[in-house]
């Protein structure tokens, strides 16, 4: 029962110094894990919002032709 008080005291600050690099060891990880994420979300969203913009182009070339060729027919008859 008295040796973990002992081993602790003896022990603390070796202990407190691990616990302390594995903890900026961990913090350090999310940060570059959470920076990395970050950067491929932007560039998804960029991506996405180029389709998004070329599909809603391509839909009114599309609107403008079919209309165009309505008002031929209705001229036409």
């Amino acid at each position: 029962m008295n040796l973990l008080p002992v081993l602790l005291k003896k022990f603390w600050k070796p202990l407190a110094e691990i616990l302390l690099v594995a903890f900026l060891l961990c913090a350090g990880a999310y940060w570059c894990y959470s920076r990395g994420y970050q950067k491929a979300d932007t560039s998804w969203k960029f991506q996405w919002a180029q389709r998004d913009l070329t599909d809603a182009t391509t839909a009114l070339q599309r609107e403008v032709t079919e209309r165009a060729k309505e008002q031929r027919r209705q001229h036409a008859a």
